[in-house]
C-alpha cells in the first residue's frame, strides 16, 4: 500500500526517478532498473515500461551510455552533471544509496545548463582546432586511463588514426597499433598509474622508438584530475609531451663540447683567468689554481687582494684598470713567485670580454712562463756579439775546405785530360812515325825529289799543329779564370768534347750529339760562322767558365766510367751521348749513358762528400758533390739525374741571357 502511495507521488513529481540495482557490488554499468518515473522516460525520450527491469547496459537508452557509471558513482557523493549527446542537453544528477546497495537518482532537465554545455562545446571545439595545430603531444583519457582525445601530434607519433584509439587503454593500443610501439605505451600506462598514485603533476622525459630506426625522446607532463578535493575518486589524466630530440641532442652535444673546452682549459700550461669588472674571480684554470695554491672552485668569488700580497694585488689590479680603460689587449711582463718559493717571469695578456649585447663584462688574462725564454734570450744577445766573428772564421774554414776539394778533384781532371791528350796524339804520332820512315825508305831507294820533300813537310806541319792545337786547348781549359764572367757554353762544351772525342772511341764508346736546333752539335760548332750556322753556338751564360768546365767533365767522366767493362762487363754497346736543348728559357744539357740504373740506396747518397760506387784507387767521393755545388751554387743552375729507359741521364739546367739564335757579324 505504501509503495503504491510512494510511485504515485514519484509520478507526478516534475523532477526524473530511476532506481537501479547492482547484481554485483558497484558495477552500475550492468545494474537493472528497477523504476523509473513518467518525467524521467520524457525526459530521455523513452518508455519507462519498456526500460524498467532491462539492464542499463541493454536498456537502449542514451541516457545510460558514455561514463554513466563514474556519473552514478560521483552522483551519490556530490551533485553532478551529466550531457548526453544524442539528447543534445544535459542532466542535474543526485543519487541516494541504500543499504542494500540499491541507488536512486533524482535527475532534472538542466536546460540552461544544456545552452551553457552547448556554447562550452564550441568553445571546446575550437580549443581542439588550436591543441591539435600544436607541435607538442597533448592526450586526454579517462579514469580507467583510456584514450579519449588526442591531437594530431600525438597521433602521428603513435601512427594512430582517430578510430583506432577513441576508448582504448594505453595497453589495449600496445596490441593493437605496430610493434615497435609497445615498450613506449607500456611505460606510458605505467607513468600515468604513478602519477595518479602521487597525485601532484608529473615530470619526465619518454622515449619512443620510430619505425625508421631512430628514437625520439619526449618531455613529458601529466596531470591528474579528480571529482573531489580530497582526490580520492578518479576523474582522468591530461598528458602533455613536446620532442626535445634536437634539443636533448643539441645539449648532450654542447655538454660534450664544454667537457672538451674544459679538458682543454685545464691541459693548457699557461695560467688563465677571468674577471669581472669589480676584478673578482669567475674562473680559473687548473695552472693558473695551482700557481695561487687553492683548488678552481675556491678562487672564484675572490679578488687579487684575497689570493696575493697587498704589494703584488696593488700591480695586478693597476694593469687591470688600465686596460679596461684603454679597452684594448695589453701585454706586460711580470715576476711571479709560486707557492713552493719558485719565482717565474710571465707574459700576461688582458684583454676584455663583453657581453651579448656588446657591454663590456669583464676581462680574460693569459700568463705564459717566458723564464726558459728569457735566459735564452740573453744566451742568444751573448751569441750574436760574437756571432760576426764566428761567421767570418767559419766561412773562412769552410773555403779553404771547398778549395782543398776543388784542387783535389782538379788534380783527378787533370789526369782524365792527360789521358784524353794521351788519345788524341796516339793518332797524329804514328802518321809521323810512319812519314819518318817512309822518307828514309824513299832516300834508300834514291827517290827523293823536290816535290816528294814539299809534301813531306806539309804533311808534317799539319800534323804537328793538330797536335799543338791540343796542347793549347788543354791549356786553355786549366788557365784559371776566378771571376764571374759571361762566356759562350756552347764553345766551351765543344772544347771538352774535342778532347774526349779520342778518349771516347777507344774505349769503344758509340758518341753522339745534338744541337738545340736539331743537328749534330759538333757539326754547328764545325761551322758556326757560315751562313747556315743554326745561330745557338753563340748564347751566353753568366757564371765561372772554368768551374763551368770543370763540373761538365765531373759528369761526363762518370759517364765514361759507368761503362767500364770491370763494372758492366756484359754490356755488348757502350753508348753516350750529350743533348743539349732548352727548357723554359733556360739551357738544358743532358749527359746519357747506357750503363746500369742507379738504384735508390745510392740515389739518396750520391752528392754527398767522400761517397762513391767505384773500386778503391778509381775515384775521390767528392766530383758529383763538387759539381754541384758548382752548378747550383756558382752558377745559379740545378743538377739534377733519372733513370731512364735502357740507362741514366744526368741534366744540367742553366739560365742563360737570351735563347733566341744568334749570329754573329764581321
Amino acid at each position: 500500500m505504501e509503495k503504491e502511495f510512494f510511485r504515485s507521488i514519484i509520478n507526478k513529481a516534475d523532477f526524473g526517478y530511476v532506481l537501479l540495482s547492482s547484481e554485483v557490488f558497484n558495477n552500475y554499468r550492468n545494474s537493472v532498473i528497477e523504476d523509473a518515473n513518467e518525467a524521467f522516460a520524457s525526459m530521455v525520450g523513452c518508455v519507462s515500461a519498456k526500460i524498467i527491469g532491462t539492464k542499463t547496459v541493454s536498456s537502449n537508452c542514451p541516457f545510460f551510455g558514455g561514463d554513466f557509471e563514474n556519473i552514478v558513482k560521483n552522483s551519490i557523493i556530490i551533485p553532478v552533471f551529466h550531457f548526453v549527446p544524442e539528447l543534445g542537453k544535459g542532466f542535474h544528477i543526485e543519487s541516494v544509496k541504500s543499504a542494500e546497495g540499491q541507488v536512486a537518482l533524482i535527475v532534472r532537465d538542466d536546460s540552461e545548463m544544456s545552452s551553457a554545455y552547448t556554447a562550452l562545446k564550441e568553445k571546446q571545439e575550437q580549443l581542439k582546432t588550436l591543441i591539435d595545430a600544436t607541435p607538442d603531444i597533448i592526450c586526454f583519457k579517462d579514469s580507467k586511463g583510456r584514450w579519449l582525445e588526442a591531437n594530431a601530434s600525438c597521433l602521428a607519433a603513435f601512427a594512430l588514426r582517430k578510430e583506432d584509439y577513441t576508448g582504448k587503454s594505453d595497453k589495449e593500443l600496445a596490441d593493437f597499433t605496430l610493434p615497435i610501439f609497445r615498450e613506449a605505451l607500456e611505460a606510458c600506462a605505467r607513468s600515468d598509474e604513478s602519477t595518479w598514485q602521487k597525485k601532484v603533476i608529473s615530470r619526465e622525459e619518454e622515449i619512443i622508438s620510430m619505425p625508421d630506426g631512430s628514437v625520439r625522446v619526449f618531455d613529458a607532463i601529466k596531470i591528474p584530475l579528480f571529482y573531489d578535493a580530497e582526490k580520492t575518486v578518479r576523474k582522468g589524466l591530461v598528458a602533455l609531451g613536446r620532442d626535445i630530440t634536437d634539443l636533448k641532442n643539441a645539449y648532450n652535444e654542447i655538454r660534450r663540447q664544454a667537457g672538451l673546452i674544459r679538458s682543454l682549459f685545464n691541459t693548457i700550461p699557461d695560467l688563465i683567468f677571468y674577471k669581472d669588472l669589480n676584478g673578482v674571480y669567475l674562473g680559473c684554470n687548473k695552472a693558473f689554481a695551482e700557481f695561487v695554491g687553492e683548488n678552481t672552485e675556491s678562487i672564484v668569488g675572490k679578488s687579487d687582494y684575497d689570493l696575493f700580497a697587498r704589494e703584488i694585488a696593488e700591480e695586478f689590479v693597476a694593469n687591470d684598470k688600465i686596460m679596461l680603460a684603454m679597452r684594448q689587449p695589453r701585454i706586460n711582463d711580470e715576476w711571479i713567485e709560486y707557492k713552493n718559493g719558485s719565482r717565474h717571469l710571465v707574459a700576461t695578456v688582458k684583454t676584455p670580454y663583453y657581453s651579448a649585447d656588446g657591454e663590456l663584462s669583464g676581462l680574460l688574462g693569459i700568463s705564459r712562463d717566458i723564464t726558459e725564454l728569457n735566459r735564452q734570450s740573453r744566451e742568444l744577445q751573448e751569441i750574436n756579439a760574437n756571432l760576426h766573428d764566428t761567421i767570418v772564421r767559419e766561412t773562412e774554414k769552410n773555403r779553404k775546405y771547398e778549395q782543398i776539394l776543388f784542387n783535389q778533384k782538379k788534380l783527378a781532371d787533370i789526369g782524365n785530360i792527360i789521358s784524353a791528350m794521351a788519345h788524341h796524339w796516339r793518332q797524329p804520332l804514328n802518321a809521323l812515325g810512319l812519314y819518318i820512315q817512309d822518307i828514309c825508305q824513299t832516300y834508300r831507294e834514291d827517290g827523293l825529289n823536290k816535290s816528294y820533300i814539299k809534301d813531306f813537310e806539309t804533311t808534317c806541319m799539319q800534323l804537328i799543329g793538330s797536335l799543338s792545337d791540343t796542347i793549347d786547348n788543354f791549356s786553355d781549359f786549366f788557365r784559371p779564370q776566378g771571376n764571374n764572367s759571361a762566356f759562350k757554353i756552347m764553345t766551351e762544351i765543344r772544347d771538352i768534347l774535342k778532347i774526349y772525342e779520342a778518349k771516347l772511341a777507344y774505349h769503344g764508346i758509340n758518341f753522339s750529339s745534338s744541337c738545340i736546333c736539331g743537328s749534330n752539335f759538333m757539326d754547328c760548332q764545325e761551322f758556326y760562322e757560315e751562313s747556315s750556322a743554326c745561330g745557338y753556338q753563340n748564347i751566353v751564360v753568366d757564371g765561372y767558365k772554368d768551374e763551368f768546365k770543370q763540373a761538365f767533365i765531373n759528369v761526363l767522366q762518370n759517364a765514361v766510367d759507368a761503362l767500364d767493362e770491370e763494372s758492366y762487363p756484359d754490356l755488348k754497346e757502350k753508348i753516350i751521348s750529350v743533348d743539349v736543348t732548352s727548357e723554359n728559357d733556360r739551357l738544358l744539357i743532358r749527359i746519357f749513358n747506357n750503363g746500369r740504373q742507379i738504384p735508390e740506396y745510392v740515389a739518396e747518397r750520391i752528392y754527398n762528400p767522400y761517397f762513391t760506387t767505384k773500386g778503391e784507387g778509381k775515384g775521390t767521393g767528392i766530383g758529383l758533390y763538387l759539381t754541384k755545388n758548382i752548378i747550383e751554387n756558382y752558377m745559379r743552375g740545378r743538377l739534377y739525374f733519372e733513370n731512364v729507359e735502357n740507362g741514366v741521364a744526368f741534366y744540367i739546367s742553366l739560365p742563360v741571357r737570351d735563347l733566341k739564335p744568334v749570329r754573329e757579324t764581321t
